[in-house]
């Protein structure tokens, strides 16, 4: 029996999809062009070739289509650790995810530190990116592989949250100009590999102890 076939996207949906990454597409362009990483909304239409009312009618405000890029950024790096497939436990997994994520924080410093900068701002509505970035490394984690069986269920309730509020931190320091791009990774490996002795089996602590050792050295 042949597998069921996915059940198309209606017009009406695709159409709005394409309203929006065509104005989320426009939004990186001008920031990407900006001095100073900014835009108007009246320019934002203009960019993409719609009309003025169209980005207000997909996001709402300029805080949500800033919001929509900083989740982008997220399915981006999500999509870099799949196609890259990682191998190894949880603990090179999550790793790799951190070294991933860093490298496409760094191909567009500029607009990334403005998109992800943007999120200290309070809107009328919270977003969803602390969800999607809790998704985000429990996709790092995968099966806990690597973490002591007798940790595993406290590892699965907190540990990829925690790594989504290390790793946003240390983006936050990056963005302030107190991590330099070539800091980034070190500290985000570091913290993760504090973090994770806690959970790590006995086989693998001794490689995250040796890991934070080595990079205290480096910095």
């Amino acid at each position: 029996m042949s597998a069921a076939k996915a059940t198309p996207q209606p017009l009406r949906e695709r159409n709005k999809q394409l309203a929006r990454d065509v104005v989320l597409d426009a939004a990186e362009r001008l920031l990407e062009e900006s001095p100073n990483a900014e835009f108007s909304m009246r320019a934002l239409a203009v960019e993409a070739g719609v009309g003025f009312a169209t980005p207000f009618n997909h996001f709402g405000n300029k805080n949500a289509i800033m919001q929509a890029l900083s989740s982008r950024l997220i399915e981006r790096m999500a999509t870099r650790f799949r196609e890259e497939e990682p191998e190894g436990d949880a603990i090179d997994r999550l790793l790799a995810m951190g070294r991933i994520s860093v490298e496409l924080l760094l191909e567009k410093p500029t607009v990334h530190k403005a998109v992800v900068g943007s999120l200290g701002v309070a809107g009328p509505h919270p977003s969803s990116v602390h969800q999607h970035s809790g998704k985000l490394w429990s996709l790092a984690l995968g099966n806990f592989s690597g973490i002591a069986p007798d940790m595993k269920d406290v590892a699965q309730a907190i540990l990829a949250n925690q790594l989504a509020f290390h790793f946003r931190g240390c983006v936050s320091f990056w963005i302030a100009g107190e991590l330099q791009d070539e800091e980034l990774g070190n500290a985000f490996e570091a913290g993760a590999c504090a973090l994770l002795l806690g959970f790590a089996s006995p086989r693998r602590r001794n490689f995250l102890i040796a890991k934070i050792k080595s990079l205290q050295r480096a910095s």
